[in-house]
């Protein structure tokens, strides 16, 4: 192989470990705090969303916590439940669509 080919390979592999810090740093974090609930969890009962009245959500909801395990987004996420807030998830929560849908199913 050449050394250019072994360059450019690095380089996107370093570029890739750069891309994902946010997210392993947002793990590490919660990993971190396990005595605390997942925000998921708080945005919805928030929003009135309980996990069992949402018939057919299970595998949605099993992504939801995936993709909140590793958000980047926790302190706004925090900031945002201490505010009591109803408005505005949608400007930093990657479940905010998902949560939008599984609403109206409640009733």
């Amino acid at each position: 192989m050449s050394a250019g080919i072994i360059s450019i390979s690095l380089i996107l592999l370093f570029a890739a470990l750069i891309a994902a810090l946010p997210y392993i740093h947002a793990a590490c974090r919660r990993i971190g705090a396990r005595d605390a609930d997942l925000q998921l969890w708080r945005v919805m009962a928030r929003r009135g969303i309980a996990p069992d009245d949402s018939p057919g959500t299970q595998a949605r909801l099993a992504h939801a916590v995936r993709r909140c395990v590793f958000c980047p987004s926790i302190e706004e996420c925090d900031h945002w439940l201490a505010a009591n807030a109803h408005d505005g998830l949608e400007e930093f929560c990657p479940n905010a669509n998902l949560l939008g849908q599984i609403r109206p199913l409640v009733k």
